[in-house]
């Protein structure tokens, strides 16, 4: 096993020094030398992948390599031939999809399923079969730190493994069509259709159509209940008050100035009730801006009148 893990750990170091090639030369024919860097392995999902987590990611080949991952491995760089760096990248950006796709799918293994699959990897299993927890606890202590990873990190590699399986039995699930559907999406699909076209103009229609009094009033009693609205006014109206400055006296200076407010408002209301008295021509006479509303209802109030008390201040005696 030692020496299992020695040999991979030459092998790692390798293929960390071969990474300083860009990943752009494997995938795309024209590289795009002013974007690249020295410090960036790829760009993938709108996202940025550092040489450091490349070669993060490389020490998880070696790894899952070690402790017998062979299917796993093998999927993940399938087709990459027998080129040890080209066989890194294909496992750094497949593992990187791989942990993308399951995210999005909401593959989550539980523990207890992580713990299953971990005591049946090759590299713990002993002589008679079984699980041994020594050679789990022997390559833990001694295997794990050479490559600069932990326990956590076979863990990672298992949960991957069991995403990977979950998402090849969700896409060898076979979904049985029907074969009258499958022919019938085939004709709307491929088929000829024939089909007539009537037009109708309005105008033809309107000149033969005549509506009585009698059967407005017959409409209007079927649909009394439907055509009934509420009633809605609006107003217009003046603004009395005090100005600001005025707003911070205090006693008698106070009561003088509303006393002076309530004088002026019954003044206009005396004018208004003058005959022939118009809104308007009283509000100019005051100087006092005439505001009006929208039209509205008793059960919603405009705006303008929501907070606003416009009843006829009275006057203050002191």
């Amino acid at each position: 096993m030692m020496k299992l893990l020695r040999r991979h750990k030459d092998w790692l170091m390798i293929v960390i020094a071969i990474l300083a090639i860009p990943f752009i030369f494997y995938f795309v024919q024209r590289p795009d030398y002013g974007a690249m860097r020295s410090d960036q392995f790829a760009r993938i999902y709108n996202r940025n992948v550092s040489m450091l987590e490349a070669q993060q990611t490389a020490r998880l080949l070696s790894l899952a390599q070690a402790l017998g991952m062979s299917d796993f491995v093998g999927t993940l760089t399938a087709g990459a031939g027998t080129n040890q760096n080209q066989v890194a990248v294909e496992f750094i950006v497949n593992l990187l999809v791989l942990r993308h796709e399951a995210d999005r799918l909401g593959l989550r293994p539980g523990t207890a399923e992580i713990a299953d699959v971990v005591r049946k990897l090759p590299a713990f299993q002993a002589e008679s079969g079984g699980f041994d927890m020594n050679k789990f606890s022997d390559f833990v202590r001694n295997g794990l730190p050479p490559l600069g990873l932990s326990e956590e990190h076979i863990e990672q590699l298992v949960r991957d493994e069991i995403c990977l399986n979950k998402i090849k039995q969700l896409l060898a699930a076979g979904v049985s069509v029907p074969k009258n559907e499958l022919d019938e999406n085939f004709q709307r699909g491929y088929d000829k259709l024939f089909v007539d076209v009537i037009r109708f103009r309005s105008a033809d229609f309107d000149k033969e159509i005549k509506v009585s009094d009698e059967d407005v009033q017959k409409y209007y009693d079927a649909h009394k209940s439907e055509l009934k609205t509420d009633e809605k006014r609006k107003v217009e109206f003046v603004e009395l008050r005090l100005t600001d400055e005025q707003k911070k006296l205090q006693g008698k200076e106070r009561i003088e100035a509303l006393q002076k407010l309530s004088d002026r408002a019954t003044d206009f209301t005396q004018a208004l009730l003058e005959k022939g008295a118009d809104f308007k021509e009283a509000a100019g006479k005051f100087q006092l801006p005439v505001h009006e509303t929208g039209e509205f209802t008793a059960a919603a109030p405009d705006p303008q009148l929501k907070d606003k008390n416009l009843r006829q201040p009275r006057p203050i005696r002191s």
